[in-house]
């Protein structure tokens, strides 16, 4: 069943409305129909809403669905800034991961100098709404501004993680052992982070760690870190209620 994420103004008592861009989607590209059903989150409850569509731009609510749990923990990744190609894949695949929020990060070596403006911005939200609709999840991972690595820092929450090619003896499940509820990780650019980015990142409370022996592509390092985080704090089962 199709899956739309909508606002909580979209539902009225048993009536929910679709924007214009969903309306045209239900009717010329899925090419619903009134009767067909589909799912609905809104990021507030915790279930989806079956809608089954009386036209295509609204539906009367049938039913509900549970949708995928969210991870106890809550995981912010700040990915170094990439070019246009390789940045919006890693936006899909932490949102399917689970990440809670992703905040882009300006470094030394990063190829990409400037802010992404509001049209990009509107870009990569939909990406991310569009990989929660697609996995299941009932939220939409937040879209922080970007911030230059140091501000970065100081801002993140809970346990500070970074991942360094040339550290070769912390390793994460050593870092999560107190089980922390909230970790902040960080990835760097092509070429990696500077000795003084490190040394920087330490000053402020950040634990460096390794990812093993073999050097990961940026695009491949932060979803890979975000999902063994989630793991190791056993994030990616179901939980025993389920």
């Amino acid at each position: 069943m199709h899956r739309f994420c909508i606002t909580p103004a979209q539902v009225s008592g048993t009536t929910v409305t679709f924007t214009p861009a969903q309306a045209h989607q239900l009717r010329n590209v899925l090419r619903l129909r009134p009767g067909d059903e589909v799912r609905a989150f809104d990021g507030v409850r915790d279930r989806d809403m079956v809608v089954q569509l009386d036209a295509a731009f609204e539906g009367t609510l049938v039913g509900e669905m549970p949708n995928a749990p969210e991870p106890r923990t809550r995981l912010d990744v700040y990915p170094a800034l990439l070019q246009r190609h390789k940045f919006e894949p890693v936006l899909q695949k932490l949102t399917e991961v689970g990440v809670s929020s992703v905040t882009p990060v300006f470094t030394a070596r990063g190829l990409v100098r400037d802010a992404p403006d509001e049209r990009r911005c509107v870009r990569w939200r939909a990406i991310l709404t569009e990989a929660a609709e697609q996995c299941g999840r009932g939220r939409v991972p937040r879209l922080r501004a970007a911030q230059p690595l140091t501000e970065a820092l100081q801002s993140a929450h809970g346990l500070k993680l970074l991942a360094y090619e040339a550290e070769h003896h912390t390793q994460l499940r050593d870092a999560l052992a107190a089980k922390p509820a909230t970790v902040s990780i960080f990835v760097g650019p092509e070429g990696g982070f500077t000795p003084e980015e490190i040394r920087c990142a330490r000053d402020l409370g950040a634990r460096v760690i390794t990812l093993g022996p073999r050097i990961l592509r940026t695009e491949t390092a932060s979803p890979v870190l975000a999902a063994l985080v989630l793991y190791e704090l056993g994030d990616l089962s179901w939980p025993p209620e389920s």
